[in-house]
């Protein structure tokens, strides 16, 4: 059943042409039908469309103009958030990531620990001694660092999978500096979007996550997420004027926006009281509001398929406080902070071991006879990042036994993606159309 494109590119120069024209046509359906549909047309016969490919990006596509017009008036979030980085990356996610705190430390410990060899340490761990990463420089480093211990973290690995990693570029390749700066072991809170949703195969945008701490570059499937740090703290640069507080990362033009449009005084932590004041979390969960509305997606879901998502800001003063409000209550759900509960449940004693994850029913069963219960087929096929989530998650623990916290994480992501599409479908319902006035 599963319907597939085909792209053809034919190109034809000719001598006594200075102009060059640009024709699309696409074709969908089944193979069957493609290959009968292309056995009776030819060039001449093909319906095709010109177009007039335009800057930035050049699409060889069709796109509606009129919502594009209407689209590029919003605020480009790289203008509105300027500090922002691509996740952190390990290349070396089996040694770096684990799913214990314990876990990491004995890596670590073997690490430092000079009586192992080199030889002996890449083998116990499967890690090449052949690529940039020197191994033998990297343990006499970590050998020389009294409060090693300091850097082993949570981190948001996929949606709704917090693992632990140990965080610095001795292990890791890429850990950000920015991510080092403002967000590791900082109060904080992070914005993660995707740029290209044409690249993880949904039909519908959901290229978006939030955590308080670093995220993995690869939390949506094929990677490339961007975090955007609500906060960013001083560092120790010589060049900048000194200060103790953190401060927003919002641009000055979008902040004066947001308060000529409000008539509110934006204050530079924490929230306003949105009658006189509003603060940097009212404007995130506002955003967070914003790009999870079905309506916004589905509108400019040619446009959110080529670049990061753009943010229509209103006048409407009450319509921004319900935004708002919404949008922190999805938020404090993805963080994994609300106090929520689900119908479902895990009812059959067993070993927990995860083998063969099986969707029937409404139950997920992680071997033969154990199963979560109660799962409608909507939150079975809810996808974060071309993730499925509920499928992911216990994917990713197949050949272990899940212990007494798993099992109720697990049950708080099927709370979580059930309040998840109801509040979806609330911000719709109170947003009275696109675009916003």
């Amino acid at each position: 059943d599963i319907q597939q494109g085909v792209a053809i590119g034919i190109f034809v120069k000719h001598k006594s042409k200075q102009s060059t024209k640009i024709f699309h046509a696409d074709l969908w359906g089944k193979r069957e039908s493609k290959y009968a549909y292309l056995e009776e047309k030819d060039v001449k016969t093909t319906d095709w469309q010109e177009l007039k490919p335009t800057s930035p990006f050049y699409l060889f596509i069709p796109q509606n103009v009129t919502l594009r017009t209407e689209y590029e008036k919003f605020w480009k979030v790289t203008d509105m958030m300027p500090v922002n980085v691509l996740g952190f990356q390990t290349h070396r996610d089996d040694f770096a990531i684990a799913f214990e705190k314990q876990t990491i430390e004995k890596r670590i410990l073997d690490m430092r620990n000079s009586e192992i060899s080199d030889y002996d340490f890449a083998n116990k761990y499967d890690l090449s001694m052949k690529n940039s990463w020197k191994l033998d420089k990297a343990r006499k480093k970590i050998q020389q660092i009294d409060n090693w211990k300091e850097n082993i973290v949570s981190c948001l690995y996929r949606p709704f999978d917090n693992r632990y990693c140990y965080y610095n570029n001795i292990v890791m390749d890429r850990p950000r500096r920015e991510l080092q700066n403002h967000v590791a072991r900082k109060d904080n809170i992070c914005l993660g979007l995707g740029r290209q949703g044409i690249t993880v195969g949904d039909s519908i945008w959901s290229l978006m996550t939030i955590s308080r701490k670093s995220i993995d570059a690869n939390v949506f499937r094929r990677g490339g997420v961007n975090i955007f740090p609500l906060y960013i703290y001083p560092t120790k640069d010589l060049l900048s004027s000194p200060s103790t507080k953190r401060k927003p990362n919002f641009s000055p033009k979008f902040i004066k926006d947001i308060e000529t449009r409000l008539n509110l005084k934006f204050i530079e932590d924490g929230i306003g009281n949105l009658i006189k004041t509003i603060g940097p979390e009212d404007i995130f969960h506002y955003i967070y509001a914003i790009f999870h509305s079905p309506t916004y997606r589905q509108r400019y879901a040619e446009f959110l398929k080529i670049d990061f998502p753009r943010l229509p800001l209103t006048s409407d003063k009450k319509l921004f406080k319900q935004l708002a409000k919404l949008g922190k209550q999805l938020v404090t759900i993805h963080l994994m902070e609300a106090d929520i509960e689900t119908e479902s449940s895990y009812p059959i004693e067993g070993n927990n071991l995860v083998e063969k994850i099986t969707y029937k029913e409404e139950k997920v069963y992680i071997n033969k006879t154990q199963y979560f219960d109660n799962i409608k087929e909507n939150l079975w096929n809810f996808h974060i990042g071309g993730y499925q989530v509920c499928q992911k998650w216990l994917k990713d623990r197949k050949g272990r036994e899940l212990n007494f916290d798993d099992c109720n994480h697990y049950l708080y992501i099927l709370a979580a993606l059930e309040q998840t599409i109801d509040l979806m479908e609330k911000i719709d319902e109170v947003i009275p159309e696109f675009p916003l006035v």
